[in-house]
Order: structure tokens, then sequence, then C-alpha cells
């Protein structure tokens, strides 16, 4: 029996917007991993965090950390974009788990990555991923400046003026 972890990420937009919880990967995840006989060793959850960069994700570096040091055979995820949203991280993942013998299994998207093809749909998709993005980047942006041109507050820190007056 092959063991597996589990990885799942949301950023608080998306999980509001999309119903990406946490909760619904993992279910989805342990079922799709018992179908398989993969036995889930451990949970990676990176809640709360952008999929801009690898970097800022704890759970996704211990995930990294422990793949180097084989402690699984299987990693599956949600989605593609729940691993990385910039092609090159999708890759640097990519690369280190198929250097330690760490095969990725991903729920939403039927490819093999040990093979050419399934590498490239891996490569073609990362950059959907990342494309995807910057449209929301884009959209956000775009809100946020037609707010402002409303006179409306956009977060952050209020300032608060105060006129003093002499009796």
């Amino acid at each position: 029996m092959l063991t597996g972890v589990i990885y799942a990420r949301v950023s608080t937009e998306e999980q509001a917007s999309e119903g990406y919880s946490i909760e619904a990967q993992k279910k989805l995840l342990y079922d799709y991993a018992k179908q398989r006989n993969i036995q889930i060793i451990d949970e990676y959850i990176d809640e709360g965090r952008s999929g801009k960069s690898i970097d800022g994700r704890p759970e996704m570096q211990r995930l990294l950390k422990n793949a180097r040091n084989n402690r699984f055979d299987v990693v599956i995820t949600y989605k593609l974009d729940r691993l990385a949203r910039k092609t090159r991280d999708s890759l640097e993942i990519i690369e280190t788990l198929e250097d330690h013998n760490v095969q990725l299994m991903i729920y939403s998207e039927n490819f093999d990555t040990t093979t050419l093809q399934g590498k490239m749909m891996y490569t073609l998709f990362s950059s959907f991923a990342e494309m995807e993005r910057g449209q929301i980047v884009e959209r956000v942006k775009m809100g946020m400046n037609q707010r402002a041109m409303e006179g409306k507050w956009n977060g952050g820190m209020v300032q608060v003026m105060m006129s003093l007056t002499r009796n």
C-alpha cells in the first residue's frame, strides 16, 4: 500500500467566492485516496494563503522538506492551482517530487507527470493558473479603483482628521 499526503489551500477571497473550502477539499481527497488504496499519513493545509508564491506558505515548505526526506510516496491535491499559481513554483514542486520518487495526483486534472505528454500538460495548466491569478488581480484592482472613484472605503487604515477650534 502506498503512503500519501494531502495538500489543500484556500485564500480567503477564493474560499468565499469559489467554494473551495478546506473541508470540501479534504473530503474529496480522502475519498480519492481510499479508492486508490493509498493510506493518508499526513495533511498539509495552507489556509488563508495566496497561491502567488510558495515562499509564504509554511505547509508547502514542510511538504517539500518531507518529500526530500522520502516520508511518503504520493501527494494528492484537489486542483493544480492549489499547489501554485506561478509556473516557476509549479515546476519547482514537480521537480522536487520527481527527484525523490514522489508521485503527484491531482483530483480534478487527470494527467501523468511521469510521461512527456503529462509533464507538458502540467506545465500548460500551470501557465493557465498563473494567467488566472493575473486576471484575478486585475479584477480586484479595477473594483478597488471603481470604489475609490465612488468615494467608498477600500479597507486599510482610516485616517482620522481633527480640526481644532479656539474658544
